[in-house]
């Protein structure tokens, strides 16, 4: 007989993961599902698509594991008051925050569930989707993303680190796995928080908090890392033991979320950017020397593992600061571990399915492994939205010949939306949902840019390379399958998905993986002598598409060159006077 685990992540990056036994079968995002950009509402959407998925009911679950304890509450409270203490300006602020955490919706433009919503989960369960009789368990936050995390590879030994904004009264927590047994070696208090720190400055740099770190830490190797000394000295202090205190009276993380910044953090650094002012030099060099104080943070949280535990050189990270994907590759340059894994949803999503790995016994971890987990469409389906959307339906290829035509257009400058197979959980374009295009040609950077993704010019593109051919064109010394870890790029072959400072986030694929994507790779560097592709995510300035009718839409806005959806090959051309969108 069956038995269903449903699993929650219900508040920052919402989620939904469905295991029968212990075979996962299903995880979504709710933002894929909603449109809505890092979408953090109770995931009803999602806990809808994974039932769906697996053909089943709510009333079929037998147990449901939420990824935050929420009895916990008083690191949080004795860590607001003292904010209150050391600022009392800021009640009004703490005070609106405590209220979207519990009571309401956000007041901030971030859609996000409540703490409160933990308190009466069965009640919206059966509101929405019937009955539900089985157990709920409610898990420890950073335990979740270890144990997602950990479940990547099968490692004897290894160092665990998980770090974000904050769990429940912790927003770091370093342990090691050896013999078989969890030693949690440092664990850092909310709010010293390097998850807020970065945001801040996010928020501070003009770019929108919880969403724009990225592109921060784009433009930092831009700039001049001027600032370092003066951050660790003033705002990020490095303690003993690998621990660290965060100012929060100048880098005030909830203020920030409202606009607000303190007099000394524009004392110290200046005015804050406005979001549409064009970066100064000033604004790079922040950008800069944050990156540089996270770094530098990073490798001294890890000291009591690396003193105690020098002999392990296998890494294991998670949390949403795992997303720093500069930060991991220069943990694998400067040799501190040999061997480094983040899982390919390492944020708050990630933690439905650790939560679930939590409470299950005999789990089948290549289901665990796989990034594709969202719905797979039939051919059936896709034909019905081509012509739904007004595209002309063209003759089905087999995968073979799919795999001929796509190249060729790749190899003649063509960029193509490519669309097969299960959806990626987690936040990278991972070969199933993604824009493709000639590696080889650095103008098609800023044509990608400017004309389909619609963003700053100074965001860099990522590779997807071969896992025989990795070592051909990148430093990196392991693979790299989820798209987390930097590397420096050989040689210049592949200027459009080479960064300012010589740098790529290598994504390896191999045949186990992707057997189609990892054969179009390996078509194109036939014809080219170079099996890499330029991947970034299908999707304009919105969650990557998930559905046939999602990429066809943003097929037609972006002015893509051609489709390539299931056995479809649609080129711009296809497209009838009279389409919907």
């Amino acid at each position: 007989m069956s038995k269903y685990t449903l699993g929650l992540c219900t508040m920052g990056n919402s989620s939904a993961a469905l295991f029968e036994n212990g075979n996962l079968i299903a995880a979504v995002e709710e933002e894929r599902l909603t449109r809505i950009k890092n979408d953090g509402a109770f995931p009803k959407a999602a806990i809808k698509e994974v039932l769906s998925i697996a053909n089943i009911h709510v009333s079929d679950v037998h147990h449901i594991c939420v990824y935050w304890d929420r009895w916990r509450l008083s690191g949080r409270v004795v860590a607001t008051l003292k904010k209150l203490i050391n600022k009392p300006s800021n009640f009004f602020i703490l005070y609106r925050r405590v209220a979207d955490l519990f009571l309401k919706k956000s007041s901030t433009d971030i859609n996000e569930g409540t703490w409160g919503d933990l308190f009466k989960l069965k009640k919206i369960i059966n509101e929405n989707f019937g009955k539900f009789t089985g157990k709920i368990s409610f898990i420890d936050h950073h335990l979740s993303h270890q144990l997602y995390a950990e479940a990547m590879r099968d490692w004897g030994e290894y160092v665990s680190l998980s770090y974000d904004g904050g769990g429940e009264e912790f927003s770091t927590v370093l342990s090691v796995m050896k013999d078989g047994k969890r030693n949690i070696l440092s664990r850092h208090k909310w709010p010293n928080s390097l998850g807020h720190f970065y945001s801040t400055f996010t928020g501070f740099l003009g770019f929108k908090m919880l969403e724009g770190e990225y592109k921060m830490m784009g433009l930092a190797p831009y700039g001049n890392p001027k600032y370092k000394k003066l951050i660790l000295e003033k705002i990020l202090l490095l303690k003993h033991s690998g621990q660290y205190e965060l100012n929060t009276k100048i880098c005030d993380y909830h203020a920030a979320l409202r606009g607000k910044f303190s007099d000394d953090l524009t004392f110290l650094f200046g005015a804050p950017r406005e979001n549409e002012e064009k970066p100064s030099e000033n604004h790079i060099d922040i950008a800069a020397s944050v990156q540089a104080a996270f770094e530098d943070a990073l490798t001294h949280i890890l000291l009591p593992a690396t003193s105690s535990y020098p002999s392990i050189k296998n890494l294991v990270v998670s949390g949403g600061c795992a997303l720093n994907v500069t930060a991991n590759g220069k943990l694998l340059s400067n040799e501190m571990f040999n061997n480094i894994i983040i899982p390919p949803a390492p944020h708050d999503a990630g933690c439905a399915i650790g939560a679930c790995l939590s409470v299950l016994d005999d789990v089948n971890y290549a289901s665990v492994r796989s990034p594709y987990l969202g719905r797979a469409f039939s051919d059936k389906e896709i034909m019905k939205a081509i012509e739904g959307g007004g595209l002309k339906i063209t003759e089905p290829l087999g995968n073979d010949e799919l795999i001929f035509r796509t190249a060729g257009l790749l190899a003649n400058k063509k960029i193509i939306g490519w669309f097969q197979g299960g959806s990626e959980f987690g936040p990278r374009a991972l070969g199933n949902r993604s824009y493709l295009a000639d590696p080889r040609d650095d103008k098609i950077r800023d044509q990608i840019n400017q004309k389909i993704k619609k963003r700053e010019l100074f965001r860099p593109f990522a590779p997807s390379v071969t896992v025989e051919a990795s070592r051909d064109f990148f430093t990196i010394s392991q693979d790299s399958p989820f798209m987390n870890i930097v590397s420096e790029v050989k040689g210049n072959s592949v200027p459009a998905i080479t960064h300012i400072d010589n740098t790529a986030r290598v994504h390896t694929v191999s045949k186990e993986s992707n057997p189609l994507y990892h054969k179009l790779i390996t078509e194109f560097g036939r014809i080219t002598g170079v099996p890499v592709l330029l991947n970034t995510s299908f999707n304009i300035q919105e969650p990557i598409v998930y559905s046939p009718e999602d990429a066809i839409q943003t097929f037609i806005k972006s002015g893509v060159d051609a489709l390539v959806i299931g056995s479809y090959v649609i080129e711009r051309k296809h497209i009838l006077e009279d389409n919907t969108f």
